[in-house]
């Protein structure tokens, strides 16, 4: 299975009532400030309500969506034992449609759907062993404990038992793996603004001995209450918030077991023309290269370039320019096959035909973004010779 199958059995599974197919957002939507897309809602949330907690209207949606988690960057560029599961781009998609209301007054039966669309999605169209399935589940606790004192919450929380619904999906009790930590209960704010708070099912597949992430399911049900900056009392929301989503390539390795995510036909093709122009063959410095340059252009295409960002996202983005042309210089590929790597990465992923229109503006910006590196060494140099 490719992305492109996989991505048209996600968009022809069923949708909840009412959800339109949205665009993908921006990797450098208002949602994230400083850094690029981590997740899947915040930026349609954002630009309907302008905040997370209160909602005038019912947003229900389906898309898929590239994800730039900078902090999986680390394992990428120094190749450590996690590096296998990490892409520097990725794509996110629900399954079933995100459903936002205004009022929720049949949780139940929405939690339930969400969990039958995601079970019947990987089991009865992926067909993937539920065997081989692990799913962590929020088992009730104090708030100040489970969040470690980030939150002072004298505050006890019911197991969460909407976990008994992948029972009927033929997922044993033992596969069900009790959890108190904040990867089961959500309780955020982000980047500073306050949000619902709730419970996640984590979905994990053991693959080649390691249990690997693909899916998880949220729902989001309480109101946290704050007096200034402290929060001093959850109530239940007169709202809703349910989804379930996975991550495409992380499935593309398990359905095909694959090693690496970068074995997946939409990278691999990159990686193998980059060793063909290299001088030097080394595949590792091959696959980061992949991952730096998928990145750079995945950002160009979405933002316009690098004036046009924050300090922060430059900070980011320049960290992607240094491995891309560290590697660049180590494999010996010439600067005049920029165009050539960008335009096998567009066609690979020819579902987003921004990338291919964006080619010539992303070579001109990796162009430039050598001479500002070349400048500041010689400024650093000049720094410390006077």
């Amino acid at each position: 299975m490719d992305i492109q199958q996989l991505r048209k059995i996600i968009s022809d599974c069923p949708k909840f009532s009412g959800a339109k197919v949205f665009k993908p957002a921006s990797v450098c939507n208002a949602g994230f400030p400083g850094t690029f897309n981590l997740s899947y809602s915040e930026a349609e949330m954002i630009e309907n309500f302008g905040q997370y907690l209160d909602y005038d209207k019912d947003l229900i949606y389906s898309k898929i969506q590239p994800v730039i988690r900078f902090q999986d960057w680390s394992h990428i560029v120094n190749s450590n034992e996690h590096s296998y599961r990490y892409l520097s781009v990725f794509d996110l998609a629900d399954i079933g449609g995100a459903i936002i209301l205004k009022k929720s007054n049949d949780w139940e039966n929405i939690v339930r759907y969400s969990i039958d669309s995601l079970a019947t999605f990987l089991f009865e169209k992926l067909q993937l062993d539920k065997n081989k399935i692990k799913i962590s589940y929020f088992a009730g606790g104090n708030v100040s404990q489970v969040s470690k004192g980030r939150h002072d919450l004298d505050v006890d929380l019911p197991t969460d038992r909407t976990v008994e619904f992948w029972k009927i999906h033929g997922i044993n009790s033992d596969q069900l793996v009790a959890d108190k930590t904040r990867d089961t209960f959500l309780a955020l704010n982000v980047f500073g603004l306050p949000t619902p708070w709730g419970f996640r099912h984590e979905i994990n597949y053991l693959h080649e001995g390691k249990l690997l992430d693909i899916g998880t399911f949220e729902y989001l049900f309480y109101r946290p209450i704050f007096n200034g900056d402290k929060i001093i009392e959850l109530r239940r929301w007169e709202h809703l918030f349910v989804i379930s989503a996975v991550g495409l390539e992380r499935l593309l390795m398990v359905k095909n077991n694959f090693t690496r995510a970068t074995d997946c036909a939409h990278i691999k093709p990159l990686i193998e023309l980059m060793l063909q122009l290299a001088k030097h063959k080394d595949l590792q410095q091959a696959e980061i290269l992949s991952q730096a340059l998928r990145a750079i252009h995945r950002i160009v295409s979405d933002c316009g370039g690098y004036k046009n960002l924050s300090q922060r996202r430059k900070e980011k983005l320049r960290s992607f320019y240094k491995a891309m042309i560290m590697c660049q210089n180590k494999l010996g590929i010439e600067s005049e096959n920029l165009e050539t790597l960008l335009r096998q990465n567009a066609e690979l992923q020819n579902f987003y035909p921004e990338l291919k229109i964006s080619v010539e503006k992303t070579v001109q910006e990796i162009i430039s973004a050598e001479t500002r590196l070349k400048t500041d060494r010689s400024r650093k140099a000049g720094g410390v010779a006077q």
